[in-house]
């Protein structure tokens, strides 16, 4: 491209980037975030059109397609163990998993190297990343299936679905892109997962487990003040929270982990029975089959916790979810818990954005903003006592009592 003068807009980010680096250097809190999303906005403004254009469609693209046959032939697994110096592409196909041809694996070697998902340190020579050694990993792998073969199909028929339903934003969890793409009208998601593709399923979940790594906890002490809000006040007899719709578990073992007998009272895991039946919680928790739509059984918990489950359902079911806690709760002791995004009124980052898309084509459901979550609590009988945020995390812990 011929040379032109840089705007005043990338020189105004060039500058913040030279400070964020400043700050990245000395540990300021919440620098390593902002000087991605700076560098991120450079680039697109030192593009031209053509150039972002053949990176979005073409080798974005390729790069996919590169991943998704790394993992068919296992060649993440196969560099895993070489050095920084690297090794070459007759070595590394010597070690994939079928044996596949140098020439190919060197073709894709390139690509990755290209994206900066592998290093080129010397002629036909490379070296693995951190990147590539993550997608060695058995849910790192998952979720590449997952996205590649699983919800890909989605994206590609959302034209034809918006044709057929008027162009209208989905309000139906079960006649929605995902079910236009599968011919499952008439199916949850979730209920899909469990009727007619159990893999699918299971992928799905392991890569709620990948999206969850490097990310902070809710009871961390800069997100939550877990010791002055739960902690401080609780009886000691009964049921501290109960983590609603928890899966296996993978948040309360970390509270417990992180508190241990500080913990005044027990934990109580719920989910679907073929759910809970896999978790695996330690001493002072238990497992409880039960469906959210229904009574809350625990009574007068200090605490009961929502993680990314209202992001998944409509205002409607929402509703009848939060109705269901109400009964169960104690005034002026107990709290609900939302842990999920809380989308600004300007300026939301790509991982809220693309979340949103995908909970679109996959549940009909969405993210909020700070009014809608308030509306739809306040018509549930709660209300909003706080909203935390950790500075390196883009979700929020949304607290609620009775109104």
């Amino acid at each position: 491209m011929a040379d032109t003068p840089p705007s005043q807009g990338a020189l105004a980010l060039v500058e913040s980037i030279t400070k964020l680096g400043e700050g990245l250097k000395n540990g300021e809190r919440g620098a390593r975030e902002s000087l991605l999303g700076a560098c991120s906005k450079l680039i697109a403004e030192l593009s031209h059109p053509s150039e972002t254009m053949l990176h979005l469609l073409w080798a974005q693209p390729a790069h996919l397609s590169v991943i998704r046959m790394g993992v068919e032939i296992k060649l993440f697994q196969a560099m895993q163990d070489i050095d920084a110096v690297g090794e070459t592409t007759a070595e590394i196909a010597s070690r994939t998993d079928p044996k596949t041809d140098p020439v190919l694996v060197g073709r894709m070697l390139r690509h990755l190297a290209a994206m900066n998902t592998v290093n080129e340190t010397a002629p036909d020579t490379f070296a693995p990343t951190a990147t590539s050694k993550s997608f060695a990993e058995p849910v790192y792998q998952d979720t590449i299936l997952y996205i590649i073969d699983n919800f890909q199909p989605a994206h590609q028929k959302m034209p034809s679905f918006f044709q057929t339903h008027g162009f209208t934003t989905p309000n139906s969890q079960t006649d929605g892109p995902f079910q236009h793409a599968f011919n499952c009208k008439g199916y949850h998601y979730f209920e899909y997962f469990q009727k007619f593709d159990q893999e699918m399923g299971r992928r799905f979940g392991s890569m709620m487990d990948a999206w969850s790594k490097g990310r902070p906890r809710w009871f961390e002490p800069e997100f939550y003040p877990v010791k002055e809000q739960l902690i401080a006040g609780a009886e000691c007899d009964g049921v501290f929270l109960v983590d609603v719709g928890g899966g296996v578990g993978h948040d309360v073992e970390g509270l417990r982990e992180a508190f241990g007998s500080a913990l005044p009272g027990k934990l109580v895991l719920q989910d679907r029975p073929e759910v809970v039946e896999h978790a695996q919680i330690g001493e002072g928790a238990e497992k409880m089959a039960h469906d959210f739509l229904t009574e809350q059984p625990v009574k007068g918990a200090r605490a009961y916790y929502f993680h990314s489950i209202i992001q998944d359902w409509s205002d409607d079911v929402n509703t009848q979810i939060l109705k269901a806690i109400v009964p169960a709760m104690k005034k002026g002791y107990s709290k609900v818990l939302v842990n999920d995004f809380v989308v600004p009124n300007q300026g939301a980052a790509w991982p809220q954005t693309a979340l949103d898309w995908e909970l679109m084509a996959s549940l009909g459901a969405r993210h909020r903003t700070v009014t809608e979550h308030t509306k739809l609590y306040e018509g549930a009988g709660l209300r909003i006592t706080g909203i935390w945020r950790h500075p390196h995390s883009l979700d929020s812990l949304i607290e609620l009592e009775l109104a």
